[in-house]
């Protein structure tokens, strides 16, 4: 580059039209464009250094400002989250006990149980509203049955899907049941699942009432049946299920029974076994169900009917022991000396009938029946005991009829 060239920048600004226009006829048109190349990449070098010094100070304070609302956003929600976990899994700690006192605690207990408590408040219809029940009939004991495990056998394979199988001695359980007791089941299962399970297995319609899940109350991950909101005396409940934790909140109420899992499995006598028991304790019209069963605590249904059959055989034996002995004993012994007499009198040679010698008795007549039976206490307890057992006896007569009308309904509709 020319002398002209290099020092054409340091002349001044009123000179230089003066300046170029005299020097202007010494340049060469390639100088000239080499002034115009010097000045765009003066120009070039300029804008890219003050661009460069904007995109650094803008990274910077972008960069910062990210970091900076990444970690608002990890403390905005990492801190209350790890306070909440500690909480939960805690009741003893400093959030757990400033939630009480603030009554945040009990206002997240109250709106969950809204959606976790069953649909209705009544399970059960009144009884007095129960269609085709005469209303002189009392309200007899209810017997509340879990499905799945315990009536029937769920199996799930990729070719068929799900399939169940009844448990042995199911179609008998039901019926005999239904006898003696107003039968509920009660399934966790939605009702459009198990439905279908229920119309097969109970197709002589023993079964009065069907709740499922819409009926149980969450808590703790498990579907628990409330049994106390089946509008029914709870110390005349009896509950047959496999699985204690969904009988949580009334398990004095429990007959736990082996869960049938196997449906192979077809010597199974669970429901056969504890029929007996079940009959009982409809029969005698026990109105504690929860302290009978503590005699039982601990034991499942088989091992409910082991003791039963212990108890029975006990009192067998007790009772032979006792006729063995005193007047009994006496009886049994005159029983065993006295002579076969024979139809006819060997000594007879004739079938023309005898002349039998009158006696008193033929004569006066039978003594009148004894007055200390009927009269005192003694009679009065007698009087009462038969007043019951022919009430209890009407009772189940009445209920019988009504179950087997509902039955013969239920096969009409499916007929």
């Amino acid at each position: 580059m020319s002398f002209v060239a290099q020092n054409l920048g340091r002349v001044p600004s009123a000179n230089k039209r003066l300046f170029s226009a005299v020097v202007r006829k010494n340049i060469s048109v390639e100088e000239r464009a080499a002034l115009r190349a010097a000045r765009r990449e003066r120009a070039n070098q300029f804008i890219q250094e003050a661009t460069g010094v904007e995109n650094a100070t803008a990274g910077t304070a972008s960069s910062t400002k990210v970091l900076t609302s990444k970690y608002t956003w990890y403390a905005a929600i990492g801190i209350p989250s790890a306070i909440l976990a500690w909480g939960l899994s805690d009741e003893n700690s400093p959030p757990a006990q400033l939630s009480r006192e603030l009554g945040l605690t009990g206002l997240i207990e109250s709106l969950s149980d809204s959606y976790a408590r069953p649909a209705h408040a009544k399970l059960l219809p009144d009884w007095s509203q129960m269609p085709n029940v005469p209303q002189d009939i009392p309200v007899p004991h209810t017997l509340v049955l879990d499905l799945e495990q315990t009536l029937v056998s769920s199996t799930w394979d990729r070719k068929y899907g799900w399939r169940h199988a009844k448990r042995p001695g199911v179609d008998k359980f039901l019926l005999d049941m239904a006898q003696y007791y107003e039968i509920v089941l009660y399934s966790p299962s939605i009702d459009g699942v198990a439905d279908p399970v229920v119309n097969n297995l109970d197709k002589n319609g023993c079964i009065m009432h069907r709740l499922y899940r819409e009926a149980t109350h969450y808590k703790n991950g498990v579907h628990v049946k409330d049994i106390s909101s089946l509008n029914r005396n709870i110390n005349r409940i009896v509950v047959l299920d496999d699985d204690p934790d969904e009988v949580a909140f009334n398990p004095e109420n429990l007959i736990k029974v082996k869960a049938y899992e196997d449906p192979t499995d077809r010597e199974d006598r669970t429901l056969e076994r504890i029929t007996p028991f079940l009959i009982e304790i409809a029969r005698e019209n026990y109105n504690d169900i929860p302290g009978l069963l503590r005699q039982y605590q601990g034991m499942d249904a088989d091992e409910i009917a082991d003791e039963q059959e212990r108890r029975v055989e006990y009192f067998r034996q007790a009772r032979e022991e006792r006729l063995s002995h005193g007047l009994g004993g006496l009886a049994k012994m005159a029983r065993r000396t006295v002579d076969i007499q024979p139809e006819l009198d060997p000594r007879s040679t004739s079938f023309a009938p005898a002349v039998q010698q009158l006696t008193s008795k033929d004569l006066v007549g039978a003594a009148p029946p004894s007055a200390s039976a009927d009269s005192g206490l003694m009679g009065f307890l007698n009087r009462r005991q038969e007043e019951k057992e022919e009430d209890q006896k009407r009772k189940f007569e009445k209920w019988n009829e009504i179950m087997m009308r509902k039955q013969k309904e239920k096969q009409q509709q499916q007929a």
